[in-house]
């Protein structure tokens, strides 16, 4: 009788010790449309959890197991995730199969007890959902395809002389210039460096954008000017004017102190460059 207790202890530890390789470990899997091709799968568990919706199989299993490896076969197409639920009197479980994920739809998830929530990795999940990864460069935004692996990606507005270079809303930062000094508190000068002045107010917002930034603020270059920031070049403001900061007078340079320019909102198609302000 000890010798079966010890065995039947021993199973047991194995069988968690299995279960827990399939799990938390990586899988090789065979792709259901192609026996050649294999991918690889690693599951995360959220407890007392639920993906609500998107089953798309239920059925008694014998252990959770049985459960993880029928998401395998059925992974990507027919299987993202997995409900494993458990009866403690009756001591049976159950196996609900999702196409969808806790990522893909977050607002699915609920409190259940009794189950736990087995969801697949975003590594994993992101070969499948590329916009996971966000793949959409300059503000980009990106929508999964028809068909796995696919995406597209819709550009914001196009410099016309800073233009996409490829379907990822990639720009030619070559031709693009920064003037910046640390201490200026998060202003700085952008340009496009084919000719002087190249852009128009829309297109001076689009490059501050590109550099993660906005247009600067009156306030914001007055604010960088009195910690010494001087260049002679004008650059929109986001109120629609164009100026620039100066610490002495230059007979080139409007032959003023402070901040030089209009203080009227000029007509948008002229051409500048871009006072752009990161926080």
């Amino acid at each position: 009788m000890v010798l079966r207790g010890y065995i039947l202890e021993l199973t047991a530890k194995i069988s968690v010790l299995v279960l827990f390789i399939l799990l938390n470990m990586i899988f090789a899997i065979a792709n259901p449309n192609d026996n050649q091709i294999h991918k690889e799968v690693a599951f995360y568990r959220i407890r007392s959890t639920s993906l609500v919706g998107n089953i798309t199989f239920i059925k008694p299993v014998k252990r959770e197991m049985d459960c993880a490896l029928k998401c395998l076969r059925n992974y990507p197409q027919s299987c993202l995730s997995f409900n494993f639920g458990r009866d403690s009197i009756h001591k049976t479980f159950t196996c609900e199969l999702s196409n969808s994920e806790r990522i893909l739809e977050p607002n699915r998830m609920q409190s259940r007890t009794g189950f736990d929530y087995l969801g697949v990795e975003k590594g994993y999940l992101s070969k499948f959902f590329p916009c996971l990864t966000f793949p959409c460069r300059n503000g980009g935004s990106c929508e999964n395809g028809p068909e796995l692996t696919m995406f597209s990606c819709s550009c914001p507005l196009e410099i016309k002389v800073l233009p996409y270079i490829d379907n990822k809303c990639n720009v030619d930062t070559n031709n693009m210039t920064i003037y910046y000094k640390p201490e200026a508190k998060g202003v700085f000068h952008a340009a496009v460096t084919s000719k002087r002045y190249q852009l128009n107010y829309y297109e001076a917002q689009r490059l501050c954008e590109i550099n993660r930034a906005t247009l600067a603020t009156y306030d914001q270059l007055f604010a960088a000017w009195e910690v010494g920031l001087e260049l002679c070049l004008y650059g929109w403001l986001n109120d629609g004017t164009r100026r620039y900061p100066m610490q002495n007078v230059h007979d080139k340079c409007g032959k003023k102190l402070g901040i030089v320019g209009s203080n009227t909102p000029q007509n948008k198609s002229k051409k500048s460059n871009a006072w752009c302000w990161k926080g």
